[in-house]
């Protein structure tokens, strides 16, 4: 297994996130636009007699709501092209025999971790995966240590698999683990319910 390419929908999905945190960059920004002129998405831009409002720029009003509208149109398909291709990518990640069962072979698994879990929350989607406090995480959905950059990766994928499973590789007391986590909302706060932080290279031969 070790010749096979890795899936290119792994770099597609990567490009998408980056498209989306744009997006959503240029919509808060049109939001502001908006705030600045003291009007919503709704408000009317005509005064009472059916002119167009004085104490507002109307056509930057107009042009502002316009972008908000189609920003967040493309906002929903991008989020959804990431869903699609995170579905596509986890059911890639499974190895089949002929036979169709599955076989997990925990030499094709992520060996080298990029976060540590520093707490599991009682009742949280992390905990029903089985995951512990101390393990070190080697994969999250469609991020391993090669794409790894910040936290918000990790809450970008469960933000866009929300209800889906999601495939977690980690490491404890040096073996690597496949668990399953479905982010999702629960009692607490957020869809995921741990705290990981990044971890150093000199860490990584840890536990």
């Amino acid at each position: 297994m070790g010749n096979d390419p890795e899936p290119a929908t792994r770099e597609q999905i990567l490009e998408l996130m980056k498209q989306k945190d744009s997006l959503e960059e240029e919509i808060k920004a049109l939001n502001q636009v908006l705030e600045s002129q003291k009007v919503g998405m709704d408000d009317s831009l005509v005064d009472a007699e059916g002119f167009p409002r004085a104490d507002i720029d109307v056509y930057q009003v107009r042009h502002a709501r316009s972008n908000i509208r189609s920003k967040g149109n493309d906002l929903i398909s991008l989020v959804t092209k990431i869903e699609t291709g995170l579905h596509s990518l986890h059911a890639q990640a499974r190895e089949t025999c002929d036979d169709g069962r599955v076989v997990n072979r925990e030499q094709d698994l992520p060996s080298i971790p990029f976060a540590r879990v520093l707490v599991v929350l009682e009742g949280s989607p992390a905990e029903t995966a089985g995951i512990k406090q101390g393990d070190l995480v080697t994969k999250f959905g469609s991020v391993t240590k090669n794409n790894f950059l910040n936290l918000k990766n990790i809450s970008d994928v469960g933000e866009s698999s929300q209800g889906r499973a999601v495939e977690v590789v980690v490491v404890r007391e040096g073996t690597p683990r496949r668990l399953r986590m479905v982010p999702s909302t629960w009692s607490g706060m957020g869809l995921l319910g741990f705290k990981i932080r990044p971890v150093a290279e000199e860490e990584n031969l840890d536990r």
